[in-house]
């Protein structure tokens, strides 16, 4: 793991992809003893903490592309073949180490924080606040790294000296029961999700959406603790009770905002910010531009249009659903000076394996000035449909019973996605789920409106992990490889790669050889 040095403070201050609203300078060297007295400084440090999130091992790119290949896409980037995206890769893989040492960066930034916030002269309301904070980011980067490499070590203090590196995994469901413990700790300390003009800020509404889906994960492979759908509905309750969340009613509306900076705490409740700085490129993201609509044209915004979509995928929408042709591109672009649009004609084989995930688009994407390689397009971490679909799931799972309203928060999502919540929209008849469904049925029809609201949003492949059905699931797309073109058929070398100790990553080299106590995953 990457040894962070405390006395690097200043370094913890220096932001890539820092949300908008911790837009602190960075200070010049300080002993931590002689810091955390301030507000500011204080605040500098939660955005050290906030940081991570932004980076390119993070949500950066890592997160939502390489990382999160699933069923719905595959990578039109690597020619050699070798990849963590193609599940084929050598332990000692760059993007491994990244994201490894990012996330304990992270955690260690909270921990240094936790550990000096009471000695600052701050109100109590402020450092309660920015206290829940550091938690939830710390418990939330637990669990990224449990659910990307299931046992790791579990580092609650912060490193003081440059030979604290071994450290034994810690057991599976002790990792989640502090994860549990911060972000219940948490939701009690952050402030209300009205109290913020953005959705950069972690808020009650924040960690109630994330407990329930640290609780759904418990609940499936490899916990299978049941007892926890019961925590995972009454977590996303809360957030359906507050009132105040709701959908938007136009689906594509909910990306266009990510692209021009305006914030819909109603729907979009999480998001990780990224913003354009002088020209730098080290306040910027990949969304767009690793995926989004492949361009070369520098008007509209440069993709590479880099994961592109399986035709399973683009089958599975149903008849009327606009959400099909807003995750998966209709049109391409002009060529520059040209920014109109051509819209696909024909259904061969080519054009659907040729598509790509689309959500996030270059054209709605303001800013002062579009980077050819980075974007300013903000990437979510939480929407209310999400938690809606988790509260479903949960719900229909409970010994009591599924209840009418799992029913009608599946609905309320696919009313949404078939565009019969758009102002004067003349209703698309036979869009609900039908009724009378049982648990196994009810529990396949959330499954795939997951895949249809929730597709390239850095889900999926967990999804899948949790329900255990990703190996399967995977493995069953080679049957479609004869419906590609003979150019996009190596799409399919993710399926072929595919195997059972791919629902965990590997540890990485660098980790294994300077801790001595850490333990390679099954398989490696």
């Amino acid at each position: 793991m990457k040894k962070i040095i405390i006395g690097t403070l200043s370094a913890m201050i220096l932001f890539s992809g820092c949300s908008n609203f911790l837009k602190e300078d960075p200070t010049d060297f300080v002993a931590p003893v002689n810091y955390y007295k301030t507000e500011k400084e204080v605040f500098s440090a939660l955005a050290g903490v906030y940081d991570i999130l932004g980076n390119r091992a993070a949500y950066g790119r890592y997160l939502f592309f390489e990382m999160d290949m699933s069923d719905q896409c595959y990578m039109a980037l690597s020619s050699t073949g070798q990849d963590i995206a193609l599940y084929n890769y050598d332990i000692g893989d760059q993007k491994l180490v990244d994201t490894w040492s990012i996330l304990y960066q992270g955690i260690n930034r909270a921990n240094m924080l936790l550990e000096r916030i009471d000695q600052s002269d701050i109100s109590e309301t402020l450092r309660d606040n920015y206290k829940g904070e550091a938690l939830f980011l710390r418990a939330y980067y637990y669990f990224l790294l449990t659910s990307n490499w299931g046992s790791v070590p579990l580092r609650l203090q912060s490193t003081k000296t440059p030979g604290e590196v071994d450290m034994k995994p810690a057991k599976l469901k002790d990792i989640y029961a502090q994860i549990i413990v911060d972000m219940t700790s948490a939701a009690d300390l952050v402030g209300d999700v009205t109290a913020y003009k953005n959705a950069g800020r972690v808020s009650k509404s924040t960690v109630w959406g994330i407990l329930a889906r640290v609780n759904l994960k418990m609940a499936g492979a490899p916990l299978r603790d049941k007892s926890r759908y019961a925590e995972a509905k009454k977590w996303a309750e809360k957030v359906i009770n507050l009132g105040y969340h709701t959908l938007n009613p136009d689906y594509t509306q909910v990306f266009k905002n990510h692209a021009q900076k305006v914030y819909d705490t109603k729907e979009s409740i999480w998001e990780v910010e990224f913003s354009y700085m002088s020209g730098s490129q080290y306040e910027e993201g990949n969304v767009g531009s690793i995926n989004g609509i492949g361009t070369s044209n520098k008007l509209v915004g440069y993709s590479y249009g880099a994961q592109k979509i399986m035709k399973p995928y683009y089958d599975s929408f149903g008849v009327g659903d606009l959400r099909r042709d807003w995750n998966i591109n209709d049109y391409y672009y002009e060529n520059e000076p040209a920014t109109g649009r051509i819209v696909y004609a024909g259904n061969a084989a080519a054009i659907f394996y040729n598509r790509s995930a689309s959500k996030w688009r270059r054209e709605y994407e303001i800013t002062p000035q579009k980077s050819v390689n980075t974007t300013t397009i903000n990437f979510p971490l939480l929407r209310y449909a999400d938690v809606l679909l988790m509260f479903a799931e949960a719900d229909n799972m409970s010994p009591e019973g599924r209840s009418s309203q799992a029913e009608w928060c599946v609905n309320q999502v696919r009313q949404r996605g078939f565009g019969n919540l758009l102002p004067g929209a003349v209703p698309t008849a036979n869009v609900d789920l039908p009724t009378g469904l049982d648990v196994v049925d009810f529990q396949e029809a959330i499954q795939k409106e997951r895949s249809f609201e929730l597709g390239f949003e850095g889900l999926r492949r967990h999804d899948l992990i949790r329900w255990g059905i990703f190996l399967q699931t995977m493995q069953g797309l080679k049957s479609y490889k004869a419906s590609a073109a003979a150019d996009y058929q190596y799409g399919f070398r993710t399926a072929e790669n595919i195997k059972p100790r791919d629902t965990l990553f590997a540890v990485p080299r660098s980790e294994m050889v300077v801790n001595k106590l850490m333990e390679q995953n099954s398989g490696w």
